[in-house]
């Protein structure tokens, strides 16, 4: 009789542990905010997906400055929904330095990052580089007479032809009126290089996604546009060349960042420590388009082949951007009036 009460209560205790652990994988959930498009980022969370398919997964993307807009009004309000955010680092600053909302975490990888990269508070962990290039319609404008440089965009040629990212949407876009007006030539570029393409009747759109479907349409020749969305429209076979300018390309980093006090800690982790891994470098890279961050990745080209020691990459000031986007807006309102 005793012999069979402690097999009974062994089977009791064994349900209760195994009731236990699958209410623990049920507990285990992650939302994920981002600023990438949906076709770049969904093969990336597929691929955790399956690697650790006990996590409930949700996720959220807008264009950078709407998800940051999202973001600080959770915050504000004492209920924020994301457990970690992906997305250029300049949004993720102005959040941190307003709400002190993220936590420190170092990645299983961090030694194979560039160590220039690295966050010094570990705030932020480098998932992947960005950068601004130009794009054109190849049905409508030939390889020769393609523009070679940021430069050429402002012959007159273009009139009624170039579509760009608007300011007061994208957050991306600051990195390219940096290198404008705070890195170049001011004479040759500045404000002026704005001012001309106003006169050309540039077309101003919210989002990246969209200036690669106008050029790829046709109903643009050019485009200025991000190297990521660029790569994706190479994929799909849009009819489309990728120009890497004469002057260089500005650069932003790309980060994620996990929410302090998340419940959901242990997935939002082993998401971050995923994109770092060799697997979620080479997905972020043929995936999102962005440059991997570790070192011990050789074997990487670009989405149309170009080598990364063929290309000129120029980092940007994050201060300058995080702290005169008022007078940018500002400034570009001017110009449009």
């Amino acid at each position: 009789m005793k012999r069979k009460l402690a097999v009974l209560m062994c089977l009791v205790l064994l349900g209760s542990l195994l009731v236990c652990n699958l209410a623990g994988a049920e507990e285990m959930q992650l939302t994920i905010y981002y600023g990438a498009t949906l076709d770049q980022m969904t093969p990336v969370l597929d691929a955790f997906q399956a690697k650790y398919p006990d996590i409930q997964i949700k996720s959220y993307r807008a264009a950078n400055e709407e998800l940051a807009a999202t973001m600080e009004m959770e915050t504000r309000s004492g209920n924020p929904q994301f457990d970690v955010v992906v997305q250029g680092n300049g949004p993720v600053i102005t959040l941190q330095d307003k709400y002190d909302c993220f936590q420190p975490f170092t990645c299983a990888s961090s030694d194979a990052i560039a160590e220039g990269l690295l966050d010094s508070e570990g705030i932020m962990t480098p998932v992947g580089t960005g950068f601004y290039v130009i794009i054109y319609n190849t049905n409508l404008v030939s390889e020769e007479e393609a523009p070679k440089s940021f430069k050429d965009l402002m012959d007159p040629k273009w009139e009624n032809a170039i579509a760009m990212a608007d300011p007061t949407s994208s957050s991306s876009v600051y990195t390219l009126i940096w290198m404008m007006t705070q890195y170049l030539d001011p004479q040759t570029y500045g404000w002026h290089f704005f001012e001309t393409l106003e006169d050309l009747n540039v077309n101003y759109v919210a989002s990246h996604g969209t200036i690669g479907e106008l050029v790829a349409m046709g109903e643009r020749k050019v485009g200025i546009q991000v190297m990521a969305t660029a790569g994706t429209s190479l994929k799909k076979g849009d009819p489309i060349a990728i120009v890497y300018p004469e002057e260089g390309m500005p650069s932003e980093v790309n980060v994620a960042a996990i929410r302090k006090g998340t419940p959901n800690q242990e997935a939002a982790e082993l998401f971050v420590d995923f994109l770092l891994s060799e697997e979620g470098q080479k997905m972020v890279a043929e995936n999102l388009g962005w440059i991997p961050v570790r070192t011990d990745l050789t074997d990487y080209a670009l989405a149309d082949g170009t080598p990364l020691s063929e290309i000129k990459l120029i980092s940007r000031d994050v201060t300058w951007v995080t702290e005169k986007k008022s007078e940018v807006l500002d400034k570009f309102a001017e110009i449009r009036d």
